[in-house]
């Protein structure tokens, strides 16, 4: 009896353990601490950038970065958020160091997420675009790269899955 009492008794001797890993937190606060914005719809808002819109089967973009490139046009980078892709934009004038910053970023992870300058005149200097989700930042810094990769992490496979 005390070989089998021995260990139960130890095991309540000692204080709870506190898990060394820490409550997930929301996209929507990782966001907001590293100054971006995040907004979710339910219909298609017309957004800038697009976070839905019409769709051709025929007009597509590979994944990946198109730093130094053509950009897909508007249509492809729709489709793309319609079957499930993550979608990274930047402003022309966002400095060169961003901008390596974020290619880096989806380089060493391109599938689903693709990367390229804004040609529409959005506001924001960078936006993560997943279906019907968008997220705004004012510049690309650990925190926003951070946040970034919790975005596609999260929002990836988040389109109409057709």
């Amino acid at each position: 009896m005390l070989l089998a009492a021995g260990p139960i008794g130890l095991a309540l001797s000692h204080p709870k353990r506190v898990s060394a890993r820490p409550p997930t937190r929301t996209l929507d606060e990782l966001a907001r601490d590293a100054g971006c914005r995040i907004t979710e719809y339910d219909a298609d808002p017309n957004s800038n950038p697009p976070v839905s819109g019409r769709v051709d089967e025929r007009v597509y973009a590979n994944d990946g970065s198109y730093v130094g490139r053509q950009p897909p046009t508007k249509l492809a980078s729709v489709h793309a958020l319609l079957h499930g892709r993550v979608v990274l934009q930047y402003r022309p004038d966002l400095p060169a160091a961003q901008v390596r910053a974020l290619d880096r970023l989806v380089r060493r992870t391109p599938s689903r997420t693709l990367l390229f300058v804004n040609n529409t005149g959005m506001r924001a200097p960078v936006a993560a675009t997943a279906y019907l989700t968008l997220m705004t930042c004012p510049r690309v810094d650990s925190g926003t790269l951070r946040v970034l990769r919790a975005f596609r992490a999260r929002r990836v496979a988040f389109g109409q899955s057709f």
